[in-house]
């Protein structure tokens, strides 16, 4: 399965959102044998409370097929209870599970659910989140205005609100937006703007994302002790979130930066900093591989030939283990050049 922007994005935050214990399947095998004409309102909530706990274990371990299905019982009871909030938040959480399998349709559907439930109950914050979600999922099929759409009446709502986490996450996105349609100044406003609400909010994972990509931006505009800043600070709150995807972002780009400048050392001093999040990595994945090269060429930049032959020889292997071809054919073509 691909891991696409919407995987990236949001898959470290849903664990972080739906984190707590699963009910053990015995036990909620046991509270589902409750008949509808003897169930209390309070037996009834405990035995949605006991699908979303079970969906949020499936999603931990993985299995985001039964953790859909999970959710999908804990929605419906929640709407017969009249509890739209939760009910929202499942539908939410189904529609993520969706995005990440790539099954686009039944994704879009349960987004829409999310927003028209949120709507029905007052409830601003659950359409902010909802409207993203969906915008987000909207720009990952390519559709930039009908995501821009929705990420901008995403906005207002969070204006009303005044919610700093809402705001963030909306002006983020819509500086995603500004950026993949090359309006670049504009995108430093709306990212500096979303990390500065983040900041605000507490939110380490948004505050990350936000200033990664205005990282990426600064960079792209020539804006180089800017995008070390960004890059820094995406660094360090990536590492208050606790997510290696965002810090090994924010390490590459200071590395390149720091390769550009010829600072050998202070771009080695970043590169070690990834090498300590990869190479230790049972079984090695995609990252332990793109260390090893990163790690070759800098040796080659040295005069290192053969730490660089060794890092591209650990490299190929693992890419072949991947069956990551092209990056195995970068491999052996740098060894080829040797």
């Amino acid at each position: 399965m691909a891991m696409n922007y919407i995987g990236k994005l949001c898959l470290g935050a849903l664990l972080v959102l739906l984190s707590g214990q699963g009910a053990p399947a015995a036990n909620l095998e046991e509270q589902l044998d409750l008949r509808p004409n003897s169930a209390t309102r309070t037996e009834s909530r405990d035995v949605a409370d006991g699908w979303m706990q079970l969906g949020n274990q499936q999603l931990a371990e993985g299995d985001l097929a039964q953790a859909v299905d999970s959710w999908a019982e804990a929605a419906e009871i929640y709407r017969l209870l009249g509890d739209g909030q939760s009910a929202g938040r499942a539908y939410g959480s189904m529609g993520t599970a969706f995005a990440l399998l790539d099954r686009y349709p039944e994704a879009e559907r349960a987004f829409v659910l999310r927003i028209g439930t949120a709507r029905d109950n007052d409830d601003l914050l659950g359409q902010v989140y909802g409207l993203n979600n969906l915008g987000n999922l909207y720009i990952n099929q390519g559709k930039l205005l009908e995501g821009q759409a929705h990420f901008e009446e995403a906005l207002q709502i969070a204006r009303a609100t005044g919610d700093s986490r809402a705001l963030g996450v909306s002006l983020s996105n819509l500086g995603q937006v500004a950026t993949q349609r090359g309006d670049l100044d504009v995108a430093v406003r709306l990212l500096e703007a979303a990390a500065n609400y983040r900041v605000l909010a507490g939110d380490y994972l948004g505050e990350a994302h936000s200033s990664n990509s205005l990282g990426d931006v600064y960079v792209a505009l020539g804006r180089e002790s800017n995008a070390i800043g960004a890059y820094r600070v995406g660094l360090r709150a990536g590492v208050e979130a606790g997510d290696r995807a965002l810090q090994i972002r924010a390490l590459d780009g200071l590395t390149g930066l720091y390769l550009n400048r010829g600072d050998l050392s202070q771009a080695k001093a970043y590169l070690d900093q990834r090498a300590a999040l990869t190479l230790g990595t049972v079984p090695p994945d995609l990252q332990t591989a793109l260390t090893y090269r990163s790690l070759g060429d800098y040796y080659l930049l040295t005069g290192d030939e053969a730490r660089a032959e060794q890092a591209f020889t650990r490299g190929r292997q693992i890419s072949r283990d991947l069956q990551q071809k092209s990056l195995e054919a970068e491999f052996v073509n740098r060894l080829l050049a040797l």
